[in-house]
């Protein structure tokens, strides 16, 4: 459940509209269980200039949007061939994306463009 800012509750995911909500940008009527996010603003890797990389627990992937004012206009997903949980997801000083899996064996992924084809 959400809450619009009179206190009053917004069912989840039902894509309803509801007078005195605002509306989000974006959502998944099937949560991807996000859990971490990082917008990659490095010049290392110029195909991921400006987009969003987001950590999925049960879809078991990282999410990549792009983003252009308030409207996604790409969506795509890597890494989800590894089956694992990802528990967060950051840029690194050094340009690369590293990501944190989820499991009993979790691992710490420093991945480039090249290592998603």
């Amino acid at each position: 459940w959400g809450v619009n800012y009179s206190g009053l509750k917004v069912p989840e995911a039902k894509g309803e509209i509801v007078e005195g909500t605002e509306q989000p940008v974006y959502y998944w009527k099937d949560s991807p269980a996000i859990s971490g996010m990082a917008f990659y603003a490095s010049d290392v890797f110029a195909p991921w200039r400006h987009k969003l990389f987001i950590g999925a627990l049960k879809d078991k992937e990282v999410i990549v949007m792009r983003v252009d004012g308030n409207t996604v206009t790409e969506e795509g997903r890597i890494l989800g061939d590894r089956k694992q949980r990802i528990r967060d997801v950051r840029v690194g000083p050094d340009g690369y994306l590293y990501v944190l899996t989820d499991e009993s064996d979790g691992q710490l992924l420093k991945v480039s463009p090249a290592a998603t084809r």
